[in-house]
């Protein structure tokens, strides 16, 4: 077990549920999700074959949320390679060798970036088939925007997969 850097987790929220291929849309209408422009989830992008053969759910708990993410063990190294550059950048944030105002983010970044300023915890089990964060709060206001916020991914992520939320074509 290891405590995770500032955005680990983001990626794990984005971490990819089954995209259909190359034409798929890699944003949601809203901008929730932004896979082009948000400085973090573009990382995904860097190996087109990332994306479909991962898979991605987000469950809440009493005190939270769990994310689980899996990658086929051939895109291990590309999946990676995606988590150290959100490490790089979520550090270079944190140490203020960037400053987060600047630093371009889709919905679902800019959310997760707010609750962790509002002192959620979280950590992430880094295991062989699949990684685990597990996001926590003490305050009932703070459990209820978890609660939100793994809503919304999970509804903007079905609108992502159903292909109705994106600028990019999408065949059925």
């Amino acid at each position: 077990m290891r405590k995770s850097t500032l955005f680990l987790s983001v990626l794990v929220v984005l971490a990819g549920a089954a995209f259909a291929g190359p034409d798929h849309p890699v944003r949601t209408e809203s901008g929730w999700f932004d896979m082009e422009k948000c400085e973090f989830c573009r990382n995904m992008l860097a190996d087109p074959g990332l994306l479909p053969h991962m898979t991605w759910e987000n469950l809440k708990t009493t005190d939270g949320m769990v994310q689980i993410a899996t990658v086929q063990p051939e895109y291990a190294a590309s999946y990676a390679k995606c988590m150290q550059a959100m490490n790089t950048l979520g550090n270079d944030m944190s140490s203020g060798k960037r400053n987060p105002m600047e630093v371009k983010m889709c919905g679902s970044c800019a959310a997760f970036s707010q609750m962790m300023m509002a002192g959620v915890t979280y950590e992430t089990i880094d295991g062989e088939a699949a990684d685990v964060t597990i996001i926590t709060a003490d305050d009932p206001a703070l459990v209820a925007r978890i609660h939100e916020y793994c809503d919304r991914n999970n509804s903007e992520m079905a609108l992502l997969m159903g292909g109705g939320g994106g600028d990019h074509p999408h065949e059925h």
